[in-house]
């Protein structure tokens, strides 16, 4: 384990070229992304809170960065490489933030919803979340 933020060896060790794995992984395709926000009632509402957590380099947080709705988003991230290639991205509406599904630095009851793009096992302590998790 890290010591700094508690991630296995073998995520510190797999996540550490974030820019390769950036440029290597496939991005979410905006139509999708559209369905996924009109079934959770996002689509269209302007300006809501969004936590989105485990946020990695961001490949969700473009798309949602770049929707018309200009949400306001916490993009939670615990790999310091991986968040570092987020925060390069500017992204306007986004402020990326070091912690975890047990450890977000995100006030109570701030987010409208959070959103887990890709869920990996460990993800799964996120019970008593502060906001509805989809």
């Amino acid at each position: 384990m890290d010591a700094e933020n508690n991630l296995p060896a073998v995520a510190q060790e797999g996540f550490k070229d974030a820019a390769a794995y950036d440029t290597h992984r496939p991005n979410y395709p905006p139509e999708a992304v559209e369905i996924f926000l009109q079934n959770l009632g996002l689509a269209g509402q302007d300006e809501m809170n969004i936590v989105e957590l485990a946020s990695g380099g961001g490949k969700f947080t473009e798309v949602l960065a770049a929707r018309p709705e200009r949400y306001s988003i916490k993009a939670v991230e615990p790999h310091g490489p991986m968040r570092e290639k987020l925060v390069e991205k500017d992204l306007p509406g986004v402020e990326v933030l070091n912690g975890k599904a047990d450890k977000m630095p995100v006030e109570s009851e701030w987010g409208d919803a959070c959103i887990v793009a890709q869920v990996r096992p460990n993800v799964t302590s996120m019970l008593g979340i502060i906001c509805p998790c989809y």
